[in-house]
């Protein structure tokens, strides 16, 4: 009896030895597209909802107002109702070397009401102990509402901007109106 030799058994006309290697190519291709479609995927997210810090934003209750070598910080009207007075409240940042004189009316037919930003030195504007705070007569607006300001001073220009106004609760329920003077018959 003659014994036959046996040939090694073959995968789509290749020897069986390489189709694992085949295999393997392939199941990596197919992860690695798979990988790169879900990245795809999975960073469309930040289209609709942005990273914040790519966001500019003020981390405060009050607006940033910058006039030369002035700034204000965290400025907000605090008052009682509407058409009463309010008490200017923020941080008032003088990096001038002389001191300043800043403007503040409410509205377009509003008094402008004077505050004095010493040199190289930052302010109150709601007053600190034993000064009264920097109080407008009259706003119009209700607590919650936007009013409008135009601050100015010599050098830095005038600027108009939306303040909030806010009820003087919580954090400001200390920051209240100076009285005013009033002088009649």
């Amino acid at each position: 009896m003659k014994l036959r030799r046996l040939r090694p058994a073959t995968f789509s006309g290749f020897r069986g030895t390489r189709a694992a290697p085949v295999r393997a190519a392939t199941t990596l291709t197919k992860a690695l597209a798979t990988s790169v479609a879900a990245a795809a995927v999975l960073s469309g997210c930040q289209v609709m909802s942005p990273i914040q810090t790519t966001v500019p934003y003020q981390p405060a209750n009050g607006v940033a107002v910058d006039l030369g070598a002035v700034q204000i910080r965290d400025l907000v009207v605090v008052s009682r109702a509407k058409g009463e007075a309010g008490a200017l409240s923020g941080m008032v940042v003088n990096n001038s070397a002389q001191p300043v004189t800043i403007s503040f009316a409410a509205g377009a037919a509003g008094d402008s009401v004077l505050a004095q930003a010493p040199a190289d030195k930052q302010t109150r504007l709601s007053g600190v102990v034993g000064t009264a705070p920097v109080t407008l007569p009259s706003i119009d607006a209700a607590p919650g509402d936007i009013v409008t300001l135009t601050i100015s001073t010599p050098a830095g220009g005038a600027s108009e901007v939306s303040v909030p106004v806010l009820s003087p609760d919580g954090i400001y329920a200390k920051i209240t109106p100076a009285p005013l003077v009033t002088i009649g018959p």
